[in-house]
C-alpha cells in the first residue's frame, strides 16, 4: 500500500506533464472565457439574417410590435418578426377552443409604448380594466360615471339638509308643548 502526498510528485504542479499523475496546473484565460461566453449570448433570429446582443442594446431589432387579445388573458404587446410567425407560435401555446378569438393587430413603437403606460397607471390606480370600455367611450363612461356620482352627493346633501331642518322643526314644536303643559299646570295649580 503506497500512501500519496502532495509535492512528492503526486499532483501537483512538479508533477511531470505526461503520465497517469500528471499534475500540470495550466494558467487559466479568464479574457478568451468571457469573450466566448458574449459570442454564445448573441440571440439569432429565425433564418440567420440578424443577430442581436443583449450586451448590446444599441443594435436594431428587426422585431414587430403586435398587440394579441387573448380570451381570459386580456391585452398583451408579444414581438415578433412576422404574425404569421405568431400565428403558428400561438397555435403551440394556447388551447385549441381559444384560437379562434384571438386577435392580432400591428401596432407602431409609440403605441405599444403608451399601452403599457395606461396599463401601468390602470394599476397604479388599481382602476378594474374589465369595468372599462375600450377606446373613446372609455372618455365618456368615466365623465358620465362623474355626473352621476355627483348627482347622488347632491341628492344625499339636500336630504341631509332637510333632515337636520325637520329635527330643527320637531324640536322647537316639543319647546312649545312643554311651555303650553308647564302653563296649562301652573294654572290649573292656582285655580
Amino acid at each position: 500500500m503506497t500512501v500519496m502526498t502532495a509535492g512528492t510528485g503526486g499532483f501537483s504542479g512538479s508533477a511531470p506533464a505526461t503520465g497517469p499523475n500528471a499534475g500540470y496546473d495550466p494558467v487559466l484565460k479568464f479574457r478568451k472565457k468571457l469573450k466566448k461566453s458574449k459570442e454564445d449570448k448573441k440571440l439569432v433570429m429565425p433564418g440567420n439574417k440578424l443577430s442581436e446582443s443583449r450586451e448590446n442594446p444599441s443594435m436594431p431589432s428587426r422585431l414587430f410590435q403586435y398587440k394579441v387579445n387573448i380570451p381570459e388573458v386580456g391585452e398583451t404587446i408579444i414581438y415578433a418578426s412576422s404574425p404569421a410567425e405568431l400565428t403558428q407560435k400561438l397555435r403551440i401555446l394556447i388551447n385549441p377552443r381559444y384560437r379562434g378569438d384571438i386577435s392580432i393587430e400591428r401596432i407602431m413603437p409609440a403605441n405599444a409604448a403608451k399601452f403599457f403606460m395606461d396599463k401601468r397607471m390602470k394599476h397604479m390606480r388599481n382602476v378594474a380594466e374589465e369595468e372599462e370600455t375600450p377606446g373613446a367611450d372609455m372618455g365618456q363612461q368615466q365623465m358620465a360615471n362623474k355626473q352621476v356620482q355627483t348627482k347622488i352627493a347632491m341628492e344625499k346633501k339636500k336630504i341631509q339638509m332637510k333632515k337636520q331642518e325637520l329635527q330643527k322643526q320637531l324640536q322647537m314644536k316639543v319647546q312649545q308643548l312643554k311651555k303650553q303643559a308647564r302653563a296649562g299646570a301652573v294654572q290649573d295649580a292656582t285655580k
